[in-house]
C-alpha cells in the first residue's frame, strides 16, 4: 500500500513541474493574473457598494482586504474602498454589478480554459453554455465573498451579545477570530472544489477534485503569507517603483494565486489521469 502511494505522489509531482513547463502553465496563470487585475475593482465596488444596503458598514471590508491582500496592494485598495463609500450611489451598484459579471466571468472563463487544458481535452461546450458556466460561478464567487466581507462584523456582534449574557475572559476573542478564519478558509475550499469540479470539460466526482482544492487554499494563505512577509522585510517597492509599487505588487500576487489556482488543478488532473491509466 505505502509502495502505491509513493508511486501516485511520484507520478502527481512529475505530472505537475511537466504541465508548468511544457504545457505553458506559467504563462496562463500570468493569463489570469491579468483578468483578476481587471475583475478586482468592479467587484470590489460592487462588494462595497451593497453593504450599506445590508445594514453593514461598508469599512466593515478593510480588515478583511488587509488580512487577504499584501500590505502595499491593501493600501491602495483601502483608497478605491474609501472612495465608493463616500459616494455610494444605485447607479453605480448596478453599473458595477453589470461590469463585475461581465469581467469577472472572462476571468473565470480563462480559469475554465486552462483547467480544460490541464485535462488535455478540448472544449465541446456551446459558447453559450460555457459563458452561462463561467457567470454561475462568478455569481457563486461574488456571494462568498460578500459572505466573507460580512464576517467580520457578525463576528463583533455575536461576540458583543454572548459576552453580554456569559461574561468571557479577553483571550476568547482570540477563539472567536480563529473560527472566523477558519469559516473563510472552508468558504474558500468550498469555492474552489466548485471551481474544479464543474469548470473543465470532463465529469469528476466531488472527491477527484478534494485534494487540489486543499492544497490551492492551503497553498494560497502560505504564499500570501510569505509574500507579505518579503514585502514587509526585504522589499523595496515604494522606493523603486513610488505610487505605482503597489499595483505591481498586486500584479505579482495575482500571479502566484493564479499559479497556486493552475497546480490546483493541475494536481486534480494528474491524480485521474493516473486513475485511468490503473484502471487499463
Amino acid at each position: 500500500m505505502r509502495k502505491i502511494k509513493s508511486k501516485k505522489l511520484t507520478y502527481v509531482l512529475k505530472r505537475v513541474f511537466s504541465a508548468i513547463i511544457n504545457d505553458n502553465m506559467a504563462d496562463l496563470a500570468a493569463t489570469l493574473a491579468y483578468y483578476f487585475l481587471l475583475s478586482l475593482f468592479p467587484l470590489l465596488i460592487f462588494c462595497v457598494a451593497l453593504l450599506p444596503y445590508l445594514s453593514i458598514e461598508a469599512e466593515a471590508a478593510i480588515p478583511l482586504v488587509k488580512d487577504l491582500v499584501p500590505k502595499m496592494a491593501a493600501d491602495s485598495i483601502d483608497q478605491t474602498v474609501r472612495g465608493i463609500v463616500e459616494n455610494r450611489r444605485v447607479d453605480v451598484l448596478s453599473f458595477s454589478f453589470l461590469a463585475t459579471l461581465w469581467i469577472a466571468s472572462n476571468a473565470m472563463g480563462a480559469i475554465i480554459r486552462t483547467l480544460n487544458v490541464a485535462y488535455q481535452v478540448e472544449e465541446t461546450r456551446s459558447y453559450l453554455r460555457v459563458r452561462m458556466l463561467a457567470t454561475g460561478l462568478t455569481v457563486a464567487f461574488v456571494l462568498v465573498l460578500a459572505v466573507m466581507l460580512v464576517l467580520p462584523v457578525f463576528g463583533q456582534v455575536i461576540f458583543g451579545f454572548v459576552q453580554k449574557v456569559f461574561p468571557l475572559p479577553a483571550k476568547a476573542w482570540v477563539v472567536f477570530s480563529l473560527l472566523r478564519w477558519l469559516t473563510a478558509f472552508l468558504l474558500a475550499n468550498m469555492v474552489l472544489i466548485g471551481i474544479y469540479q464543474i469548470a473543465p470539460n470532463v465529469t469528476l466526482p466531488l472527491r477527484k477534485v478534494a485534494v487540489g482544492a486543499l492544497t490551492a487554499t492551503i497553498g494560497w494563505q502560505l504564499i500570501s503569507l510569505a509574500f507579505s512577509s518579503y514585502l514587509s522585510n526585504f522589499s523595496h517597492y515604494s522606493a523603486t517603483y513610488g505610487s505605482l509599487g503597489g499595483v505591481i505588487v498586486l500584479m505579482i500576487w495575482f500571479y502566484l494565486t493564479g499559479l497556486i489556482l493552475v497546480i490546483g488543478g493541475v494536481i486534480n488532473a494528474a491524480i485521474h489521469r493516473y486513475q485511468q491509466e490503473e484502471k487499463r
